[in-house]
């Protein structure tokens, strides 16, 4: 079973009306193929994002919930129930205090030692911010103000990379732009979507639904507006969202 990283919300009317199948939601996933270098790619462009990849719970105390394949949380050895119990010395009060102190961090490259309690034994975890795709954090964060809605950001299985690499491709590793979305098989769910970065275009596609392939200058530097990306998942969704309003 897969583990929520993030809810946040996704392109729908402002407001919920009777009969509606609140929340819809879509699940989030990002691909790399493997003869792509995801680190140049990324030190390319004019827009830089950050992240460490890990979710936490708790009030007083703060547990890791689940961590993202191949972020920098999961190179730093952290494990899902691990008690964070210090931040660089400070010990960690609650959930918020934590939020506080990854915020108030300044370089992308800024190093945190984190204080783990994992099943009784102590030990400390070098954790370093990592990059991240700002395509990606763009179409998450753009949608978190409007309401019934909720999107998660998910580490694909293996079964799903497969399909990913085998349905997304043409043989000469192109982009499938019209029909990524009936390439991949049954390996994902109806609210999936999955993007890649390539070159000079990224895809996105929804299996089932639909795919769509933008230009990766459209969507960098002054370009990568949270209305942009807004409008790049409605476009991409509304099939998807459509179906989920008339059969609830």
């Amino acid at each position: 079973m897969k583990l929520l990283l993030l809810t946040i919300a996704l392109l729908l009317p402002s407001a919920a009306l009777a009969g509606d199948p609140c929340p819809i939601t879509l699940e989030l996933h990002e691909y790399t193929p493997t003869w792509r270098d995801r680190g140049a790619d990324l030190d390319a462009l004019e827009s830089q994002r950050s992240w460490y990849g890990l979710n936490y719970r708790g009030t007083e105390t703060v547990r890791v919930r689940h961590v993202i394949a191949g972020s920098p949380a999961a190179a730093s050895g952290l494990a899902a129930g691990d008690l964070l119990t210090s931040f660089n010395g400070t010990p960690i009060t609650s959930r918020s205090h934590l939020g506080e102190l990854f915020d108030a961090l300044g370089t992308s490259n800024s190093k945190v030692s984190l204080g783990v309690d994992r099943k009784g034994t102590a030990m400390t975890v070098e954790l370093v911010r990592g990059a991240a795709d700002p395509v990606f954090f763009g179409l998450v964060n753009a949608t978190e103000s409007t309401e019934c809605r909720s999107v998660s950001i998910w580490s694909l299985t293996e079964a799903q990379a497969a399909a990913v690499a085998s349905g997304a491709f043409t043989d000469q590793r192109g982009f499938r732009c019209d029909d990524a979305h009936t390439a991949m098989g049954s390996a994902f769910e109806s609210g999936d979507v999955i993007m890649i970065r390539g070159g000079r275009r990224i895809l996105l596609t929804m299996p089932g639904w639909g795919t769509t392939c933008v230009a990766v200058a459209d969507y960098d530097g002054a370009k990568l507006t949270t209305d942009a990306l807004s409008a790049l998942l409605e476009r991409l969704a509304k099939a998807y969202v459509a179906d989920r309003h008339d059969n609830p």
